[in-house]
């Protein structure tokens, strides 16, 4: 597999964590719950992702591939949009460190180590408020 489509699967996962991350903020009603809040936060962190990605794609010749799985939103409670981030926080971070393996490039390399950073605090962030509503 070479590097865009690599990033392009990294691509994917953005866009998908962007959709199930924005309409569960707005179900976990956002601006009255700190879980919607932190979904909606976590959510415009995942946008600039994308268009980091994006970025990258097109600086090596590659066209942004748009697309995601069918979406799993996680259930009904805010508990279970926690779950579900959590869930897609691991995902994302195992893909990244698979990535960050097997490319070479420096300049893409940083670039995903930089969101992996950013992937592993918004799991320690989905964690937190998950075990503060147990």
């Amino acid at each position: 597999m070479d590097i865009v489509e690599m990033l392009n699967i990294d691509l994917s996962g953005e866009i998908e964590a962007i959709l199930v991350y924005m309409r569960n903020s707005t179900v976990a009603l956002r601006n009255v719950c700190e879980t919607g809040n932190e979904l909606e936060e976590i959510a415009l962190d995942e946008m600039r992702h994308a268009d980091w990605l994006s970025g990258l794609i097109v600086n090596l010749g590659g066209k942004p591939a748009m697309v995601h799985r069918e979406l799993d939103f996680g259930g009904k409670t805010a508990s279970d949009f926690l779950k579900r981030g959590i869930e897609l926080e691991n995902g994302g971070i195992e893909m990244y460190k698979e990535h960050i393996s097997a490319i070479d490039n420096i300049k893409v390399k940083e670039k995903l180590q930089h969101i992996l950073k950013e992937e592993e605090w918004h799991l320690k962030e989905f964690e937190e408020l998950l075990y503060e509503q147990d």
